[in-house]
């Protein structure tokens, strides 16, 4: 995902999982399908296809620091575009917290010490 993927998430946030659904419903699932599957309706048109947010091995690569800075700033390489441009970094980080707390099987993954002890 590049280095931008690598920068932390905004201390001062917190993620929404009910308003993280919302946004995920109106903005992601024409691509990731609204089972985060990757199997939207858009998904047939793409390549690289979309990700798979419930693939295992997908998870295992991914924390929310990731996922929030690749919604934010775009993938290079693939077609998923920079969501920072028309989402704020509070939407994007509902967005984050949904799919993590939806598809994401290990829910702890990618948290922080103290986001784990809450």
């Amino acid at each position: 995902m590049g280095h931008e993927a690598s920068k932390t998430l905004p201390t001062e946030l917190t993620g929404d999982v009910v308003t993280g659904k919302a946004y995920f419903i109106q903005n992601c699932t024409a691509c990731h399908g609204i089972n985060g599957d990757g199997n939207g309706p858009r998904a047939y048109f793409i390549f690289p296809k979309p990700r798979n947010f419930q693939d295992p091995d997908f998870q295992k690569q991914l924390s929310r620091s990731q996922l929030f800075n690749a919604i934010k700033n775009g993938v290079l390489g693939r077609e998923m575009p920079a969501w920072g441009k028309v989402l704020s970094d509070q939407q994007i980080m509902d967005i984050t917290e949904y799919i993590f707390q939806t598809f994401f099987t290990d829910k702890q993954q990618g948290m922080t010490t103290s986001q784990k002890s809450n």
